[in-house]
């Protein structure tokens, strides 16, 4: 159950605006509010859990605050999240654009963008262990969470600080990991045996989630 929760954190602004640890185990929606009726449950069933975006209410500079609403409407149909022992899977529905870092980026010195209505891995857990073997012992250790920005392109030259929306996503279980590899001790932490990759089996789940109906498109077009 603990590679199924996760640990999901807002900043607006580079300022902490909210943070939730997920329970339900087939993963989370992060959107704008809550399924209204039959169309929205397509997008997002009661197997899902609802996480909102805390309130842009709570930003403190004015034009940050409208500007940050205006990006809100084009992320009303959010991102799927999905977290098991293989690592964490996302698929953006929303009409916004979305951009990421994290452990399996082809690229680290450029822009990641997610295409809609693609399942994409941003996190690979056994690849953070075996990254946290090496490195333990040496004072530092792999970065574990994957970090989505929101409307504009990421990362790039700008400071994380001026990014209207970033939502850093870790794995409960790889925190907790991470937590007592932290703690002085003598000896090497025990790491978790590395499990047989199955990404069919995730891509199943999202296919499953979704329907197989053509969903998630939208007439307006919106630069993507």
């Amino acid at each position: 159950a603990g590679y199924s929760q996760m640990v999901i954190t807002f900043y607006y602004g580079g300022r902490l605006a909210g943070h939730i640890t997920t329970s339900y185990p087939e993963g989370c929606r992060i959107s704008l509010g809550h399924p209204s009726g039959h169309g929205e449950k397509l997008y997002a069933p009661d197997t899902l859990e609802h996480v909102r975006f805390p309130s842009a209410d709570v930003i403190q500079n004015e034009r940050q605050k409208q500007i940050t609403k205006k990006l809100f409407g084009h992320l009303e149909r959010g991102v799927l999240l999905h977290s098991n022992k293989q690592g964490i899977f996302i698929k953006r529905l929303c009409q916004g654009r979305v951009f990421w870092s994290g452990n399996t980026m082809l690229y680290k010195d450029r822009p990641n963008k997610l295409d809609r209505d693609e399942v994409v891995k941003i996190f690979d857990t056994n690849q953070f262990y075996r990254e946290l073997q090496q490195c333990y012992g040496q004072g530092r250790f792999p970065d574990s969470r994957v970090t989505l920005c929101f409307g504009e392109e990421f990362p790039d030259a700008v400071p994380l600080r001026c990014k209207l929306i970033l939502v850093q996503v870790e794995q409960l279980c790889v925190r907790q990991v991470l937590e007592e590899a932290g703690k002085p001790c003598g000896g090497s932490p025990v790491l978790p045996g590395a499990e047989e990759a199955q990404p069919d089996q995730v891509y199943r789940i999202f296919q499953d989630i979704c329907g197989t109906r053509p969903l998630f498109r939208e007439n307006q077009p919106i630069a993507v």
